[in-house]
């Protein structure tokens, strides 16, 4: 009896494992793609900044996301970094706008982690 018991939670263990390949090996052709768009394409070419954008920010939800090991986390950081950086390229990126927006995301944080518990 025993051991078809540990066997069923090793095969339940197993099952509930997450399998972090595919999502390193999205993070890495993410990087990847972005360092070729800012290396190769020129920015005045049409739509590469708001591609930029979209890149920069999936390449940060992955890689947060599996750092943080939580995706709501890594949606608000890489969400708070984009913006930032989308601030930035409008030229009001500056100190206050940074601290704010980590302000509105710890607080979106606290809000969810609160929320859920």
């Amino acid at each position: 009896m025993k051991k078809g018991m540990k066997k069923a939670l090793r095969q339940k263990a197993a099952r509930d494992r997450k399998n972090f390949f595919p999502t390193l090996a999205i993070t890495i052709l993410l990087w990847i793609i972005i360092f070729s768009l800012v290396y190769f394409v020129e920015p005045d070419k049409a739509f590469v900044v708001p591609l930029f954008f979209i890149l920069i920010f999936l390449a940060f939800l992955f890689t947060f996301s599996t750092a943080l090991a939580s995706s709501r986390r890594g949606l608000i950081l890489s969400s708070a970094v984009t913006i930032f950086l989308f601030l930035r390229y409008l030229g009001v990126g500056n100190i206050i706008n940074l601290l704010l927006i980590a302000g509105i995301a710890i607080s979106l944080e606290v809000y969810y982690s609160k929320r859920g518990s």
